[in-house]
């Protein structure tokens, strides 16, 4: 367990400052800078570019549309800080109530709710998140690990080459299928 919190700690730092949208406005518009940062990653020929286009993905993700919400989230993050992880969910768990369209309520949820040893609520959030955002890197890279920490290497590995189809330079991604390719795949890479 402390891997997985160690790992989806690296790839929700900028989660913890910015929090995670849906990619479509209240109407289902597409964002089309967003868009364009996914085409960008996907095409990035060194790991500092994608990188930045990274960073940049996660400050779209962290505008929820809410004040209440951010406020919320805020408060979970400060909650968890001071070791009260049954008053962070609560806070996240307001958020997601008050704005479900708000991806990074479930991602945040998802976390907490690992951190407390519900493995079944976690991925439940993960698939509330990439129900909002399927290109969700971090959300995809978390449920690898949740899976691969309950022993589910098949299907871990399957979440870790989702997450790289979207970010081909994910390190938590790239370690995981390095890790999972011979042992699911019966090959020495």
């Amino acid at each position: 367990m402390r891997r997985f919190l160690a790992a989806l700690a690296l790839v929700a730092l900028p989660l913890a400052a910015c929090g995670a949208p849906t990619p479509a406005d209240e109407q289902g518009v597409l964002d089309p800078a967003l868009d364009e940062l996914f085409k960008e990653l996907l095409t990035a020929p060194t790991a500092a570019e994608a990188s930045v286009l990274e960073e940049q993905i996660w400050k779209i993700w962290g505008q929820s549309g809410s004040a209440t919400v951010d406020v919320l989230i805020e408060r979970a993050d400060a909650a968890e800080a001071a070791g009260d992880k049954p008053l962070a969910l609560s806070f996240v768990d307001q958020a997601t109530a008050l704005t479900p369209s708000y991806a990074g309520g479930w991602y945040r949820r998802s976390i907490l709710r690992y951190d407390a040893d519900d493995r079944a609520g976690a991925i439940g959030d993960i698939q509330e998140t990439l129900k909002r955002e399927p290109r969700h890197f971090g959300a995809l890279a978390g449920l690898g690990l949740i899976y691969e920490d309950m022993g589910q290497e098949k299907a871990a590995l399957q979440a870790y080459r989702r997450a790289l189809e979207i970010h081909p330079f994910l390190d938590e991604a790239k370690q995981g299928v390095a890790r999972l390719e011979p042992k699911v795949e019966g090959q020495d890479l």
